[in-house]
């Protein structure tokens, strides 16, 4: 069985390990789904903040519950970290960093680069990366690939 083949079975089982980076009003919410559907769940963010928040069951964002963050917090459904590293044990992770506009209307992609390149420590064979930042087409292939095929995989 290759790796995709195994990262399937994993995911439908719901053995593998995800990882979402950045906690904020994308973030948050698609990790409590993902622990919810069964997942566990580790979130990074470098806001200390954030981090704490999560770890205390503590919602910053409208569309997540306190209730059902501590909940998943309790159960280690959902644990939240600054440390990257903490991603070496994840499947797949979904970078979901803010990507605001620059005056000439485009995106900044200052967030999602330092992402990219703070996750290549914990890249492994197989894992699944997954871009959820709000940018424009062609940003995977022509900004984050080529830094995720340095790595040699």
């Amino acid at each position: 069985m290759n790796s995709a083949e195994q990262l399937t079975a994993q995911l439908h089982k719901k053995t593998a390990r995800v990882g979402v980076i950045g906690l904020g009003y994308t973030g948050l919410p698609l990790a409590v789904e993902l622990a919810r559907a069964g997942f566990y769940v580790t979130g990074v963010d470098i806001n200390e903040a954030k981090v704490e928040a999560v770890k205390q069951g503590e919602s910053y964002i409208t569309d997540v519950d306190s209730k059902n963050l501590k909940e998943l917090v309790s159960t280690s459904r959902l644990s939240s970290t600054r440390n990257y590293a903490d991603l070496a044990s994840c499947s797949a992770v979904s970078i979901c960093v803010p990507t605001p506009l620059r005056k000439t209307r485009d995106p900044d992609l200052t967030h999602v680069l330092d992402a990219v390149r703070a996750l290549l420590k914990s890249l492994h064979e197989g894992m699944l990366i997954i871009l959820e930042s709000t940018t424009y087409p062609g940003t995977t292939e022509e900004a984050v690939l080529p830094i995720l095929e340095g790595s040699g995989l």
